[in-house]
């Protein structure tokens, strides 16, 4: 499966360009990098890129199965994390100081880099 395999809600909104297989955030224009070291990059609507290019013509995975650019790490079933690296997720939750905990979905498939999408509205930021 390549990065444009999906089966979930695609939106098509953002006049911004994106890579495929990375993660965003949507900031009510365009869809920017996500990175759970802030608040303010970690806890709005975020999307998984379908390919490389303009979001209006691409599309952005919200929730369903997707595949991703890079590895999460860890093993199938589970649980995944916004990470405190650019446009990425990860099996690791965040730990420092000021680092937002995300839930974001489940890893299905560690050798293709499937994931089940599905971003938890709510977040933990650590003291």
């Amino acid at each position: 499966g390549g990065l444009g395999d999906v089966d979930g809600d695609v939106l098509y909104i953002g006049t911004g360009s994106v890579q495929g297989g990375k993660v965003y955030y949507f900031n009510g224009t365009d869809w920017a990098s996500s990175d759970a070291d802030a608040a303010s990059t970690a806890t709005g609507l975020l999307g998984i890129a379908l390919d490389s290019g303009a979001t209006s013509t691409v599309g952005v995975l919200v929730r369903g199965y997707g595949t991703l650019g890079v590895s999460t790490g860890g093993s199938n079933g589970d649980v995944l994390y916004l990470s405190t690296g650019a446009n990425q997720i990860t099996s690791t939750a965040p730990s420092g100081s000021g680092d937002i905990v995300r839930v974001v979905g489940y890893l299905i498939d560690s050798t293709n880099n499937i994931v089940w999408f599905n971003p938890d509205g709510s977040w933990v930021e650590i003291a």
